[in-house]
């Protein structure tokens, strides 16, 4: 089809128009009564079918684009991680794009989609092929700039609300890359001498053009004006002329202070912007500055409460790029007389207002806690202690700490909390810093009812100033023991101390704990862990319960590992046919008659995790030496118990496995001898199968070389290890080794196969 639309003079037996008519012809009755389905289905298609037939390929998007529903809503929400439909559609759009007669078309359906389109993780959208497309200094298509100035102002007059995004986006931006757009296959669209790229001319030109209408937008929206000053820096001397005037202008500065409040706000943290970093290449020259600032002054409020506002936010309002303990300074002075101003104009209850409308009432409480007089502590404690509104909260929060830092602890202990109820004691105490004075107080104050300041408090052992061992008895008993174990990790990192009896108590604990999964971290915890391991002190039978408990935590990932278990492993018989026992059913049963419990099968998973695991073979010694007498010995112990038990097979797997982990023997071969003839006998097949596999499947990534050369080295390696055992007679064992080798050589021819494909 994409042969006949584009080359009929090929085609000299058939009548004038013929073969295009066919074409025509076939895409009309295609896409006449298509649904969503069908258009998904031809996704990879489109690119060929747009430029088979371009005019009846696009009057059938603009067919569907009408439609209700429309089928291209369906295929935008059929989008997934792994998968889009969406995409032939873009890149037969994009190849159109490139013939100046479709540009304009194109783009307004382009925009039409971008209205259909309610976002998703993939990064082919129609806004962003609008965009490359039209991409001032690197177009992707052979428009020239007029026509790609018509289409700009068309689609700001058809779509503004996607024009003004497009053309924010295309404002000079030393951050901007593009990737290109799909290029036509078949139609001869791009010249043979085309380059990218455009000249200095015609990219000023088209930038102006974007500048100019990007304020002609803005001069009639405050909303957009402010969201402009963002791009201030990157207009160009004309455009940037044009907006400061209409800034400055009567229809700006008369309007509202309500409305104009958030303009004042972007300029005033523009000027701080480029003000701070004054050093940089993208930063404004200092008199350009100077003439941002000079409007933002005209727009700034009167009211107090509006100009001081931003004053108590989450943004960064330091005015320099080095000092910052002198900066922090600064600005706690500026809020404090802030607020000092608001209390002799209007009083404490309109900072209390204040709070509700500023973005950090947090900061605004602990600025009037440092300048607040001791009479004011009545106006605003214990009423606020139990506000439901979450501004009213940061805001005492930060009131009462600050209040406590300036004036000591003797501030809290002398307040008259007479006539406080226990929750507003709970929540008083919740504010001010976790600590060994605050742990007393809950105590004293609350009696028997300090529970309910433990069940709530934020932890945060940092401010503890000393040993938290109390707190941690009081989060265990209260049933938060991931809470104590911050604590504890807290004591092992900052003060180098292991509170072994505490950190067990704790780990078990948080082991079967409903406790929230926020206070949890298991660095935290795998770091506790790893500890008791190096401790020679730590009791054997706990550190078995707590690595048991933790078992899903104990890999590579966290740097952790069972290292108890592993030893009990290999070293304990019993143990190991046990946990066999636990995993596998016996071969002398019956079908079990019913299905096993959840915690019968948590038990199983756990010790099924422990096998894969298990890298400390048996017959490894305290130090870490290897006895060849102890592994015999284990391992005949071990075969006689499994095979009375019915579980021998699945025991000799995993032993095989295990051994791959074994050290050289003292006498220079590769493996200890006695291993290699556990592996050697005629019935250790199972053993050897469990050998091999360690090797060909190991954990974690496995790299494809599509040279075939890492394996072709692998399968030598295999080779001459099989040689040096035959040497010493193990010649099952070798021909186990050379079933391997063979295995790295059909791997490295494979991968080579596939490259090649």
């Amino acid at each position: 089809m994409a042969l006949l639309g584009n080359h009929p003079d090929v085609l000299i037996n058939c009548s004038h128009g013929k073969s295009e008519a066919i074409v025509v012809l076939t895409i009309r009755d295609l896409f006449a009564t298509a649904d969503w389905w069908l258009w998904g289905s031809l996704n990879n298609l489109l690119p060929i079918l747009a430029e088979a037939a371009p005019d009846e390929f696009l009057v059938a998007i603009e067919k569907a684009l009408k439609q209700s529903p429309c089928p291209f809503d369906e295929l935008f929400l059929q989008e997934g991680d792994t998968v889009t439909y969406l995409a032939g559609l873009l890149w037969a759009l994009e190849s159109l794009a490139w013939d100046k007669e479709y540009l304009v078309r194109v783009c307004v359906i382009f925009a039409e989609l971008a209205l259909h389109d309610p976002g998703g993780k993939w990064s082919n959208r129609p806004a962003k092929s609008l965009a490359t497309i039209l991409l001032p200094w690197l177009p992707q298509t052979t428009a020239s700039v007029d026509k790609r100035k018509v289409a700009l102002k068309t689609l700001q007059k058809e779509f503004p609300a996607v024009t003004w995004e497009l053309l924010l986006g295309l404002l000079p931006n030393q951050h901007q890359i593009s990737m290109g757009t799909h290029k036509p296959a078949w139609r001869n669209i791009i010249p043979d001498d085309w380059e990218k790229g455009v000249s200095q001319q015609d990219y000023e030109e088209l930038v102006s053009c974007c500048a100019e209408l990007v304020v002609s937008m803005a001069n009639c929206d405050i909303a957009m004006l402010t969201e402009l000053v963002g791009y201030l820096d990157k207009l160009p001397s004309p455009a940037f002329e044009k907006v400061l005037e209409h800034l400055s202008s009567e229809a700006i500065v008369d309007k509202p202070e309500e409305e104009r409040l958030a303009l004042w706000g972007k300029l005033t943290d523009f000027v701080l912007k480029h003000r701070r970093f004054s050093y940089t290449e993208w930063a404004l020259a200092s008199n350009l500055v100077l003439q941002i600032e000079a409007v933002a002054i005209k727009l700034a409020p009167k009211n107090p409460l509006n100009l001081y506002r931003r004053l108590f936010s989450k943004r960064d309002l330091y005015e320099e790029n080095d000092n910052y303990a002198e900066q922090r300074q600064k600005l706690e002075v500026r809020r404090e007389q802030a607020i000092s101003e608001i209390l002799r104009n209007a009083g404490i209850n309109a900072v209390i207002s204040f709070a509700e409308f500023v973005e950090s009432p947090y900061c605004l409480g602990n600025s009037l806690g440092t300048i607040a007089k001791a009479e004011m502590d009545s106006s605003l404690l214990p009423e606020f202690l139990q506000t439901t509104s979450n501004k009213f909260a940061q805001f005492i929060g930060g009131y009462i700490l600050s209040r406590q830092l300036k004036n000591g602890w003797k501030w809290a202990d002398n307040l008259n909390k007479s006539n406080w109820t226990t929750d507003q004691i709970v929540q008083f105490l919740k504010y001010l810093p976790f600590s060994q004075q605050v742990w007393k107080w809950a105590s004293s104050w609350l009696g028997q009812c300090e529970q309910k300041y433990w069940y709530s408090v934020r932890v945060n052992p940092y401010s503890s100033d000393g040993d938290v061992a109390f707190a941690v008895d009081k989060l265990i008993k209260y049933g938060r023991p991931h809470a104590a174990i911050n604590c504890l990790h807290y004591a092992l990192e900052d003060k180098a101390l292991l509170d072994k009896t505490r950190s067990i108590k704790a780990l078990l604990a948080a082991a079967s704990s409903t406790e929230s999964s926020n206070d949890m971290d298991t660095n935290y915890i795998c770091a506790i862990i790893e500890a008791l391991q190096n401790d020679v002190d730590t009791d054997t039978d706990d550190l078995f319960q707590v690595e048991w408990a933790y078992l899903p935590l104990l890999d590579d990932y966290y740097g952790a590992s069972p290292k108890s278990l592993e030893n009990r492993l290999a070293t304990n018989s019993e143990f190991f046919c046990e946990v066999i026992r636990l995993v596998y059913r016996s071969t002398k049963e019956d079908e079990p008659q019913r299905e096993p419990s959840e915690q019968e099968i948590a038990i199983a998973t756990n010790a099924y995790r422990l096998l894969q695991k298990w890298r400390t073979p048996p017959g490894t010694q305290p130090g870490g030496s290897f006895s060849g007498d102890q592994f015999t010995k284990w391992l005949n112990q071990t075969k006689e118990t499994c095979a009375e038990s019915g579980h021998l097979d699945a025991a000799l797997r995993w032993i095989g496995t295990v051994l791959f982990y074994c050290p050289h023997d003292p006498q220079g071969l590769w493996i200890n001898k006695a291993v290699a003839d556990a592996l050697n006998a005629k019935d250790a097949e199972i053993m050897r199968k469990g050998f091999s596999n360690a090797i060909f499947y190991p954990g974690g990534t496995r790299s494809v070389d599509p040279t075939g050369e890492a394996q072709r080295q692998l399968a030598q390696k295999y080779r001459q290890q099989a040689d040096e055992v035959e040497n010493f007679s193990y010649q099952r064992l070798a021909a186990t080794l050379r079933e391997l080798a063979k295995e790295y050589d059909f791997d490295a021819e494979r991968n080579i196969a596939d490259h090649k494909n």
